[in-house]
């Protein structure tokens, strides 16, 4: 039901107008990984005409993420110029239908990719298989985290880009956080920051990024946004614009509009102040209330009408 939030926020950027339908030039198709079961979920594809790299976007990996699976339903409708466009929603179906970081079985999903080796869950092997079927250039995995990063992952990790270790990527991150950073955050102290992921040896690991950027050689990019204190709109609207700056050059033969003076404004208080994130925790989200996400898509249904 929110994605009608995602789609009131991605008003006004170019090449994404989840409301068009498909033209000649592009091709439609989706599938289901482990259907019949608690975790079944879909994987959603769009192939242009023109050829350009494959970009996959997942969301969902933790459940109580609300604002990276909403996103990620979104980009799913995405019309694009050049390429494929691979996304995977509801990651883990069963925690995002429960709102809860994990499933019934406990296992954190964004634990179980470990570099080099098979993963450790059926869930997590079916996700892979999508992408080693795929081999994408760019992998974008969207979550949320109760902190602003600082360094390091005690009290968190929002309001950052992790990306694989390359001067490319680096350079794409970083001139996308600087972008919304100007355009889209009025809050100081919320800016966007960037680094590089954890090395293999080092805590977290297990990430399904990190897997795609060592085994598959993609260029990856992890986006945190708050979970708490900034309303549910302007962390959609960030995570969009984000990704849109990510991929623009790759699937939109236009510029999009991610550079113009009006950004959203994020709402002051953050209540988050004094939580702390596991510190082996790369993503540790809450719940957004759900009176707040009824706000939102009435909001958007009124500015649509």
């Amino acid at each position: 039901m929110l994605t009608a939030a995602a789609s009131c926020a991605l008003a006004g950027i170019a090449g994404a107008d989840p409301s068009a339908e498909s033209g000649s030039d592009l091709s439609r198709q989706s599938s289901q990984i482990l259907e019949g079961t608690d975790h079944e979920t879909t994987v959603y594809e769009t192939v242009a005409n023109a050829d350009g790299p494959t970009v996959l976007v997942i969301g969902g990996i933790h459940g109580n993420e609300v604002a990276g699976y909403e996103v990620a339903s979104a980009i799913a409708e995405w019309e694009i110029d050049a390429g494929t466009l691979v996304t995977i929603p509801h990651a883990n179906a069963e925690a995002v239908e429960q709102r809860t970081r994990t499933g019934d079985d406990g296992v954190d999903l964004n634990r179980q990719f470990a570099e080099g080796e098979e993963p450790t869950t059926n869930l997590a092997q079916a996700l892979w298989n999508v992408a080693e079927n795929y081999d994408p250039d760019v992998v974008i995995d969207l979550h949320e985290s109760i902190g602003i990063y600082a360094g390091g992952p005690v009290d968190g990790v929002g309001q950052a880009i992790f990306h694989s270790d390359s001067t490319e990527t680096a350079t794409d991150a970083e001139q996308a956080a600087d972008t919304v950073n100007r355009n889209h955050v009025d809050e100081r102290g919320l800016e966007f920051t960037t680094d590089t992921f954890a090395k293999p040896e080092n805590e977290p690991s297990g990430l399904f990024v990190h897997k795609a950027a060592r085994d598959l050689n993609a260029q990856s990019f992890l986006i945190e946004t708050l979970s708490r204190g900034p309303d549910l709109e302007t962390r959609i609207n960030w995570h969009t614009r984000l990704v849109t700056n990510l991929i623009e050059e790759e699937l939109f033969e236009t510029e999009t509009t991610t550079d113009d003076s009006t950004g959203d404004t994020s709402d002051a208080s953050d209540d988050s102040t004094g939580d702390t994130a596991d510190a082996s925790d790369d993503s540790a989200g809450d719940t957004a209330d759900d009176s707040d996400d009824e706000t939102v898509i009435e909001q958007c249904r009124a500015d649509a009408s």
